[in-house]
């Protein structure tokens, strides 16, 4: 959204709160007509008052020090910290808030219930508000809301163009992103165990002791030499060259409603389109119907027995589903469809 909104606002201020508080600073970003002109570093810290509190206060600033007192801006905030205090920031400023809702996870410990609680508070004060999945909207409103101030607009996309050889890649899968305990890591290992001439690709971090178990688990299952897996993230143009040596990506996902992929519009899905690969994806999250409109893939069962089915169907027909991934990523395309989605700010 940040390419979208830089290119087509006079004025952008995108505040980042880092995921990683310990390096002690989050980012400030200015951008007018299109090109940056700005980019600060503003505190933060890894104590989780400070990290609110710094969280609350650099957003302060950034509406004090780059918009004047008679500017009207529209802030998009995805948290509810950003709306604290709604009348006093209206004193300071002429604001029109949006809510920008993306996660749900499943109300499992009291302090989740909360931050459900006050999510809704705000939603239900502030009179637009924007959703990245049909399922998060139906929570928010109790049905699909598709009007002006409530509606659906998932992620955008931006596709390279990305060439490969399929007869080179044919038995290499990609699989792309923060790696945790439910995102069917165990269902690849449990498919390379059975199809010895196939590789993995796995390109993300691992944190805490899920890495060592998985080392462990593919040294059991004698797929060492089978699995790239440098836990480490890569630039867009190297992760872009290592896409180039595989034919598929894959969204193994562990499925049901106790999981919050269920809910979300998951990134790393069109991430694999837009380097032009097709996807497995298992029947989870908003972007299913997506995928399967689109021929851009195949959605399986939490088996490896469909997981295989996914893969030939995939190999003997893989030009009708870059066909496919190509219909998907142009109706995704950032430009035309944030342009269509988000025409409502202009008329605020």
């Amino acid at each position: 959204m940040e390419e979208f909104f830089s290119k087509n606002t006079e004025k952008l201020v995108v505040f980042i709160i880092m995921p990683d508080a310990r390096k002690g600073f989050n980012l400030v970003r200015l951008y007018k007509k299109g090109k940056l002109v700005e980019e600060k570093k503003v505190w933060t810290s890894p104590n989780k008052i400070l990290y609110y509190a710094s969280w609350y206060f650099g957003q302060i600033y950034c509406m004090l020090r780059y918009f004047s007192r008679n500017e009207p801006f529209i802030l998009i905030g995805g948290h509810p910290i950003s709306f604290f205090g709604m009348t006093l920031q209206k004193l300071l400023r002429k604001v029109t808030f949006v809510f920008m809702i993306g996660d749900y996870f499943p109300e499992v410990t009291f302090m989740l219930r909360l931050f459900h609680k006050l999510k809704k508070y705000y939603h239900d004060r502030i009179p637009y508000a924007f959703y990245l999945s049909d399922p998060v909207n139906k929570i928010m409103n109790g049905e699909v809301a598709s009007s002006n101030n409530r509606k659906t607009i998932m992620w955008g996309l931006n596709p390279r163009k990305i060439k490969r050889d399929f007869k080179k890649v044919q038995f290499s899968l990609l699989f792309v992103g923060l790696v945790k305990n439910f995102q069917g890591i165990e269902l690849l290992f449990d498919f390379l165990r059975a199809h010895k001439n196939y590789t993995l690709k796995i390109i993300g971090i691992t944190h805490g002791n899920l890495y060592e178990h998985y080392q462990t688990m593919m040294k059991k299952y004698g797929i060492e030499k089978q699995v790239f897996y440098p836990n480490k993230f890569f630039s867009t143009k190297d992760l872009d060259d290592i896409s180039r040596q595989c034919f598929v990506g894959v969204a193994p996902y562990r499925t049901g409603k106790q999981y919050g992929t269920y809910y979300v519009d998951v990134g790393k899905v069109k991430a694999y389109t837009e380097m032009q690969l097709p996807v497995i994806m298992t029947n989870t999250s908003g972007i299913v119907s997506h995928i399967k409109k689109f021929h851009a893939g195949e959605i399986i069962d939490e088996n490896t027995e469909s997981f295989y089915d996914g893969v030939v169907k995939i190999k003997k027909n893989y030009k009708s589903y870059l066909l496919g991934v190509e219909k998907f990523n142009k109706y995704f395309y950032f430009q035309t469809y944030y342009a269509e989605k988000f025409a409502f700010l202009e008329k605020m």
